[in-house]
């Protein structure tokens, strides 16, 4: 089995939060921010946490490192590009920063099929989840590349690489709860969501 040897955590923490209007990963859920749940559910996953950010005097207290966009203004792709560049070990598990529900057991099926491929990504409900994807350093030329073209799409370079896809089944194989970890709190009515599953969660 694919173990964490090598796997860091990439979060991405460099969003607009234009429909929440606030800074979406210090919002609290029960009693702590959602970036300091993420970085403790992947922390016993992973050799390290890297926290993308043009902000890091905000995050430092969450991860082992903290950095910004190389190539900025260029949305989650340019995000995982620095992380990616700035991380010591082969591949990453990355990450969005309003997704709390992470899941060990989804992030250990993603890692068990990292072999031989440069990403592998789940696909639920028809649509590909990538800011819950298995990165490969092997990525960073093609995603550079287009970077530089002002080709942001994130799931814009798949074709050009070795992916493999996680099919609901199979994910659900490894994950029963898959709405609560693709859960984005992105408005607050996510985030009135995300406090109930964790208050239903207590009783």
């Amino acid at each position: 089995m694919y173990h964490n040897a090598g796997v860091a955590g990439i979060i991405l923490a460099g969003g607009k939060n234009s429909r929440m209007g606030a800074e979406k990963a210090l919002l609290k859920i029960g009693a702590k921010p959602i970036i300091e749940i993420i970085s403790t559910a992947l922390k016993p996953l992973t050799e390290e946490i890297i926290i993308v950010s043009n902000r890091p005097e905000q995050y430092s207290t969450y991860g082992d490192l903290v950095v910004g966009d190389i190539i900025p203004g260029c949305g989650p792709l340019g995000g995982i590009h620095a992380g990616l560049l700035h991380s010591s070990g082969q591949a990453a598990l990355v990450t969005a920063c309003d997704t709390p529900f992470v899941s060990a057991n989804l992030a250990r099926l993603l890692m068990k099929h990292a072999a031989g491929y440069d990403l592998v990504v789940p696909r639920y409900r028809g649509f590909l989840e990538p800011l819950f994807a298995l990165y490969n350093k092997s990525c960073l030329n093609t995603i550079e590349a287009r970077l530089k073209q002002g080709r942001n799409k994130i799931t814009g370079f798949y074709d050009d690489l070795r992916v493999r896809y996680v099919e609901e089944e199979e994910l659900r194989s490894a994950e029963t709860e898959l709405d609560r970890v693709f859960l984005n709190v992105n408005t607050p009515v996510d985030l009135a969501k995300a406090q109930n599953i964790v208050e239903v969660a207590k009783k």
